[in-house]
């Protein structure tokens, strides 16, 4: 069935490349790649809605800021979350050896860097001369700094069950049957920094079904955050305080933000740690509130840092108003019906953690150490498959951490334990075995008593326990515009895991092939296959264990035809068969339009997309252009098309104003999703706007 799609759609595909190839060869290359299409990139493989703000954050930093090559430290490479280990080090040697770099096509001389990777960092770096003078002062601060409010809001416009009208009576019996507040979510930011010295700013956001300005939230939001950090003051390297994150390592103890796992980029599978940082999201759960600081003198850096602050629970116990035990964590961040408002801040927890690193020109080693400390005790329900899970008032890890290098090879890993003896290993390595290959390898093994909660390394599952994992990874530029890129994971479940009732296992494999004849016109082939055993439900007797695949076939094909219009073309195709059950097929074809005006300051781009899946098994998922710093990653399932539309308009270089519309229309249902979120009928729109000031 894939195989079928491509080759329907392959005479099109085809003209569609050679018209475009044509037009293309009468211009100049261009050398920018839009932030979008680099998150994208990035966030390729996901499969579901991550918040992307962090990264973000740093690449439109570097985008309205390039990072100056020629005085870039290893840190502010690893920042661009682009360039893998061997690039970083052939650049940093590059420029030991041969002094400043006068252009930053000068990197076509730099070893490891291919003419697709020059174009790709292109709008995020320059070169100039250093700077001497970097001293901190004030009334620059003041005069020089950067002040940016957004405020967005947006709506779901059919009605859903949960908004729907409701007798007194009714909702007397069951308080749960509705939510309390209104449909719209409701988001406002303020964000100032100036250069990369001093960040603050405040984030408040109400989802739909929250209270706002009454009941429960009679002071606005139902969510704030701010944060303040202060970089390069003396030895003083970072000060953080308010809500922030905490990174070190390979992820095993402290990753508490968006991690990248399985991507495109195969050689980038080294967790490139930032320590600690602001904190600007709006996930509820997953950072730190207090204060840190890491302070460093010669090769030495040391972190510490303190977190206290409130979290949701399911209250299980209580004794004089006063809560002595919880059954879990709630980490969705709604509170929008009476039973979410109970576990709201149920709970307060206290986070203390450090870090002390040495490092090296060859070589880095760190220790990392964090304790936790609850109000409550967490008591689960123990099951075969929880038993080995976190309960209690308190947990403490610790682990080591190292980095080093030689000729073309690179060696990373952290070996970790917790306070009830369990460990976690994980070991990985990168080889240049020759300019226009390179090799990549990881070795994972987390014992299924290993706790850790705020860890998030590289894994198949959302824990770091009970998994023991083998990747390999390979690049290959065999001639000019042509890359390969492939992966190959296997896994081990030692112990049950969610839907499995036994010891389980896994694989995945990953190819692609991109041609990239210039910044005008990118395509790639993409070839993705995953098999895994799982319990498949039986009316009686015990779930029988059986195997699980799942592949999809995806070609893209992005084409700049000249400064005001771009196109981009997909069609994907996906496979889901498990045994005992019918197979299920899908696809999806779309096609994206970017147009910039000319005479008026607005653009625009839009979708139409086409898709036909058998089951929500063969879904299909992919990522959506959106309001700047909102992400959309929606599955594409059943049959139907979607459409969407952004507009933004400049009111001035101070005033900007986004508009989004975005509908799914499906033709063989009567009613979409279920719950509190049920519609009654066969379209879901969804309106959004947001207006940016800076001044």
């Amino acid at each position: 069935m894939a195989f079928k799609i491509i080759l329907k759609y392959f005479p099109l595909i085809l003209l569609l490349s050679l018209m475009t190839k044509y037009m293309l060869a009468q211009q100049e290359p261009a050398t920018k790649q839009t932030l979008e299409d680099l998150i994208e990139e990035i966030a390729s493989d996901s499969d579901e809605e991550i918040d992307y703000t962090s990264l973000y954050d740093d690449l439109n930093y570097f985008l309205n800021n390039p990072l100056n090559l020629n005085s870039a430290t290893q840190d502010d490479l690893e920042r661009l979350q682009i360039l893998n280990d061997f690039q970083i080090k052939s650049l940093l040697d590059y420029i030991k050896s041969n002094g400043e770099m006068l252009s930053v096509y000068e990197l076509q001389l730099v070893y490891g860097f291919s003419i697709d990777d020059i174009l790709m960092i292109l709008p995020f770096v320059t070169t100039s001369e250093i700077q001497v003078d970097k001293s901190f002062k004030i009334k620059y601060a003041h005069k020089y700094g950067n002040n940016q409010i957004f405020l967005r809001g947006q709506e779901i416009l059919e009605e859903q069950a949960g908004y729907s009208s409701i007798s007194d009576s009714a909702l007397l019996a069951n308080p749960n049957s509705r939510y309390l507040g209104s449909s719209y979510k409701a988001y406002t930011k303020y964000k100032y920094n100036y250069k990369d010295k001093i960040y603050w700013g405040i984030t408040a956001e109400k989802d739909p079904g929250e209270e706002f300005f009454s009941g429960n939230n009679k002071n606005g939001f139902d969510y704030y955050s701010a944060h303040l950090q202060i970089n390069d003051i003396g030895i003083v390297k970072t000060i953080t305080l308010g809500d922030f994150q905490a990174k070190f390592g390979q992820g095993l103890l402290l990753w508490s933000d968006m991690a990248l796992g399985k991507t495109p980029y195969v050689l980038n599978i080294r967790r490139k740690a930032q320590g600690l940082r602001k904190y600007s999201s709006t996930n509820e759960n997953v950072f730190m509130r207090g204060a840190g600081t890491t302070v460093s003198f010669n090769n030495i850096e040391a972190s510490v840092f303190y977190s206290k602050k409130q979290i949701d629970a399911n209250i299980q116990d209580s004794t004089n108003n006063e809560i002595t035990s919880v059954s879990s964590f709630q980490s969705s961040g709604y509170h929008t019906i009476p039973s979410e408002i109970v576990d709201k801040d149920a709970i307060g927890e206290q986070i203390i953690g450090g870090n002390i690193s040495y490092n090296h020109s060859k070589f880095k080693i760190g220790i990392t150490g964090v304790t936790y400390k609850y109000d409550a005790k967490l008591l689960k329900d123990t099951t075969p498959e929880n038993q080995f899970d976190f309960q209690g008032n308190g947990n403490s890890n610790l682990s080591i951490d190292y980095q080093f290098g030689f000729w073309d090879f690179s060696f990373f890993g952290e070996e970790a334990i917790s306070e009830n003896g369990g460990k976690a290993f994980l070991n990985g390595m990168l080889v240049k075995l020759a300019p226009q290959i390179s090799l990549s390898a990881m070795h994972r093994h987390y014992e299924k008593n290993f706790q850790s909660n705020y860890g998030n390394a590289f894994a198949e599952s959302s824990r770091n326990s009970n998994e023991s994992g083998l990747y390999f990874g390979i690049e290959i530029h065999p001639i000019k515009y042509w890359k390969i890129t492939a992966y190959f994971d296997s896994y081990e479940f030692n112990w049950l895991t969610r839907g499995v009732d036994a010891p389980s296992s896994g694989y995945d494999w990953f190819f692609q092939t991109d041609y990239a004849l210039s910044g005008n016109l990118n395509m790639y082939l993409r070839i993705k296959n995953e098999e895994k055993i799982v319990s498949q439900n039986v009316s009686s007797g015990v779930d029988p264990l059986v195997n699980q695949n799942l592949l999809k076939i995806r070609f893209h094909i992005n084409s700049k035809l000249n400064d005001q219009l771009s196109l981009k073309n997909r069609i994907e195709t996906a496979a889901f068969s498990e045994e005992n059950v019918s197979s299920s097929y899908g696809y999806m074809v779309y096609q994206d339009i970017f147009y910039n005006f000319k005479k008026i300051p607005l653009s625009l781009n839009m979708r139409y997309a086409i898709f036909d899946t058998d089951s929500y098994d063969s879904r299909i998922y992919a990522y959506e252009s959106d309001l700047l710093y909102a992400f959309s990653i929606p599955a594409y399932y059943s049959k139907g098309t979607r459409i969407y539309l952004n507009l933004k308009y400049s009111v001035s270089d101070f005033i900007d104003i986004w508009l989004r519309y975005s509908q799914t229309y499906f033709s063989d249902l009567d009613v979409i999703s279920s719950g509190l979120n049920q519609i009654n009928g066969n379209t879901k729109s969804e309106i959004k706007t947001q207006v940016r000031i800076k001044f």
